[in-house]
């Protein structure tokens, strides 16, 4: 197993040329893989301006935390954000991007996957969405100099394709064992006839990979088999802990509103025991990751712009409690005012 992974010269190049296209994307009209919200604007009712009001005062000035902002509170406020590629865009030349010492971006403008290295060999956080995504998993393996065997766990955020039909592929390829949460299963058995995980968590579990000791924990809302980790890491040669929040779609149920609050509020609990530093999630496009990859590749001898610090992690995870707030009770309202029901 190659215990170093350190971006060529020529990548660099090659990642830093392709900055002007993704400029181009960014800057451009919402035409093309570009999701964005077509609905016509409902009048927000006073509880969730207020709310609103809450978050942009923890937010202020703060680039960091106002892109946080805008990505936790989308469904409430989807102006704010109106960019978002589509679920399936393959943008990749940010792909294999160290984002810590020990953490690779193995991802896309909107959907990744990422890769922590352990004394005994690579975790995958999620799988890929599809088959030749799971494949390509493997060729960045053998490039960074990781024989199929480094693969030693795979670990599904959730339910959905995109999160889960590379797996296949990877653990045929590996013998990598899967772990998921109890409520993903049907009848013992993964979705997209991935056959029957090797680990299930049915509550706060640790995993130990190597030295590492990474907690799972089921988080269900966004979907009901929804699984959060942390995960020891390092920056620039410092213990930090990364935490990711499972899964981050709201969905327009009340139920499934309040489900998330209370899988919130264990999450967060579990982040503070922990001292979790490194919020990462596997939909990047709303949260400043792809701007923060890009400063790495451009100015890679700045502090490393993952680690939060304790007021902004804090900051970061009151504000997306605030936004799921806010959207149930916009969902509530607006059910109780005979709205048609919005898609989930």
């Amino acid at each position: 197993m190659k215990l170093e992974n350190r971006t060529t010269p020529r990548a660099a190049r090659r990642r830093a040329g392709s900055l002007l296209a993704l400029a181009l994307i960014l800057a451009g009209s919402s035409e093309g893989s570009a999701e964005t919200v077509q609905e016509p604007p409902r009048i927000l009712p006073e509880t969730v301006r207020a709310r609103l009001a809450e978050v942009d005062a923890i937010a202020g000035t703060d680039p960091l935390l106002r892109a946080l902002r805008n990505y936790h509170c989308y469904y409430v406020d989807p102006v704010a954000a109106p960019f978002r590629p589509s679920v399936m865009d393959e943008t990749d030349f940010l792909y294999g991007t160290p984002v810590l010492d020990d953490v690779y971006y193995l991802g896309y403008l909107n959907l990744a996957v990422y890769a922590i290295r352990t004394s005994e060999g690579l975790v995958l956080v999620d799988g890929g969405g599809t088959a030749a995504q799971g494949q390509k998993i493997l060729d960045w393996m053998a490039s960074a100099g990781f024989a199929p065997s480094d693969l030693r766990w795979i670990i599904l955020t959730h339910e959905h394709a995109d999160h889960i039909a590379g797996a296949q592929v990877l653990r045929a390829a590996t013998g990598a064992r899967i772990a998921v949460s109890a409520a993903m299963l049907r009848d013992g058995q993964m979705p997209d006839g991935l056959g029957t995980p090797d680990l299930v968590v049915k509550e706060r579990q640790e995993l130990q990979a190597g030295t590492s000791q990474l907690v799972l924990l089921p988080t269900p809302g966004h979907t009901p088999g929804t699984l959060s980790l942390f995960a020891p890491v390092h920056a620039e040669g410092q213990a930090h802990m990364a935490a990711f929040w499972g899964g981050k779609g709201m969905r327009p149920s009340p139920e499934n509103l309040r489900t998330m609050l209370a899988s919130l509020d264990a999450f967060r609990a579990e982040a503070e025991r922990l001292g979790a530093d490194v919020p990462l999630n596997t939909h990047g496009w709303g949260d400043a990751t792809i701007s923060r990859l890009v400063d790495s590749i451009l100015a890679p001898g700045l502090p490393n712009r993952f680690v939060l610090s304790p007021a902004r992690n804090a900051a970061n995870l009151e504000m997306l409690r605030l936004c799921t707030e806010a959207y149930l009770d916009k969902v509530v309202a607006e059910q109780d005012a005979g709205a048609p029901p919005r898609e989930s």
